[in-house]
């Protein structure tokens, strides 16, 4: 039996009602991450970035999608005054703050928007490049991002509106794993603060660190068996379960 969900998006979380739920047998349990989101200000960047360079004025709105999943480009936005994309290649994610900016990550970094589609900040250089994921979290009076980095082998917690990085995640050598590879690609924080790492371009463990970066475990491994992941591309916390439910999302 499907359940439609209910509830507002914020980075990978979704904010649901507190809504009793049934007990449910254990699961493995697919979900969609923002891929298609993101997939379709991808592509509105490069076709209206062409279109509007050619003529500005001659611009209209584009349809995608269907059903729910259903979206109205707005031409223009996120753009360049000469029609060039603001951000350049991306293979990332898209999280929002309070104050309704848009942050986006890309190749060369992590560039934010403001609702109307202007470049109001930007992190760049190496120690912002290739964000796989991103999710933003409110702890205290100050918003953080957290960042997967699958070229860079690491994660990182950094300032949202200062771009100050306070953490580092790195491989874990005490796992005993002895992997050669560590190219994380999903992030997610739990409500007390632990954080899960997915290790999806390499070997598809799952790694939990605490608030501090310290290292608690690890599970899963490559294959397609339940307790298996292949790709492990996109989590996220199910929080209307106690404890709260991880959800993991191959590719």
């Amino acid at each position: 039996m499907s359940r439609q969900l209910t509830g507002r998006t914020v980075g990978h979380h979704r904010d649901f009602p507190a809504t009793p739920i049934p007990e449910a047998p254990p699961m493995r349990i697919a979900v969609r991450d923002t891929m298609l989101l993101f997939a379709v200000l991808a592509a509105q960047f490069l076709l209206l970035g062409t279109a509007f360079a050619q003529s500005p004025t001659s611009v209209e709105p584009v349809r995608m999608g269907a059903g729910l999943m259903t979206f109205d480009t707005v031409p223009g936005w996120g753009l360049r005054p000469s029609g060039e994309s603001a951000i350049g290649p991306t293979h990332g994610s898209v999280v929002i703050d309070e104050a309704g900016n848009i942050y986006t990550s890309a190749l060369a970094g992590v560039f934010v928007f403001s609702p109307e589609g202007k470049v109001v900040q930007s992190y760049v250089g190496d120690q912002y490049t290739s964000i796989h994921d991103m999710e933003i979290r409110k702890e205290g009076d100050r918003e953080f991002i957290y960042g997967a980095r699958n070229n860079a082998a690491e994660g990182i917690k950094f300032d949202a509106h200062t771009g100050e990085i306070v953490l580092h995640l790195t491989y874990p050598e005490e796992s005993g794993l002895g992997l050669k590879a560590f190219n994380p690609t999903a992030i997610t924080i739990g409500p007390n603060g632990d954080i899960f790492l997915s290790n999806g371009y390499a070997s598809d463990h799952i790694f939990k660190y605490d608030s501090t970066g310290k290292y608690l475990m690890h599970f899963g491994d490559k294959g397609n068996g339940l307790e298996q992941f292949n790709t492990a591309h996109g989590m996220t916390l199910d929080t209307r379960y106690e404890p709260a439910r991880l959800l993991i999302c191959d590719r």
